[in-house]
């Protein structure tokens, strides 16, 4: 009776594993897939040739991928730019002139780097972003590095602005949240680190709006 149990569980054994193994679909080298990273840009339908771009506030692209035509989202990989916290510069230098009064630093000197995305067309298939081929997308969220924890608070003339930017130690995305308080001409923005790692490009629209 033994015999025959043990027999039934050893025949059993490799259908058990196969059924496993089914739900997983491996790379082409036979490895592992890659695990989802987290991290996703959102924008309208892509057009035939887009690419998706991480860019600096100079313009250089530290990360880019293609997206498919008819695709509404992209899965990015954080791991890929890191390295460029390296161009990270005091958070004092990114605050725009004209401020009304001096600006508060929670931790002078800490090193900055905001990174923003633009979605371009290579509309003549060089392989190039060249002029004209931006897409009319954007957002005021931004891909942030610090290298501490640090809050900024200042407020500028154009636009009448009061902004406080509080960012995380490390790398994140900074959320761009802002409101015009009734009975006052004075926007309040907050540009905050967010645990959600979600980026969705729109039309463009003035820093004072959503």
């Amino acid at each position: 009776m033994k015999r025959r149990l043990m027999t039934g569980l050893l025949g059993l054994l490799p259908l058990g594993l196969i059924a496993c193994g089914a739900a997983t679909t491996g790379t082409p080298d036979g490895g592992r897939p890659p695990l989802p990273t987290g991290a996703e840009v959102r924008f309208p339908a892509a057009p035939a040739n887009a690419y998706l771009t991480l860019l600096t506030e100079g313009g250089q692209s530290v990360y880019q991928i293609s997206v498919g035509v008819g695709k509404t989202s992209a899965e990015v990989d954080p791991a890929r730019w890191t390295a460029t916290s390296a161009q990270a510069v005091a958070v004092e230098t990114l605050i725009p002139a004209g401020t009304t009064a001096a600006p508060t630093v929670s931790a002078a000197g800490t090193k900055v780097l905001l990174l923003h995305w633009l979605m371009w067309r290579d509309a003549n298939t060089n392989g190039t972003r060249d002029a004209g081929e931006d897409l009319a997308l954007l957002s005021h969220d931004r891909v942030a590095y610090a290298s501490a924890d640090v809050t900024v608070d200042f407020t500028t003339t154009t636009p009448n602005m009061h902004q406080t930017w509080t960012l995380k130690s490390g790398w994140s995305r900074a959320e761009h949240y802002v409101y015009l308080p009734r009975d006052t001409a004075t926007y309040q923005r907050t540009l905050s680190s967010s645990s959600l790692n979600r980026t969705t490009l729109h039309l463009p629209t003035p820093v004072t709006s959503q």
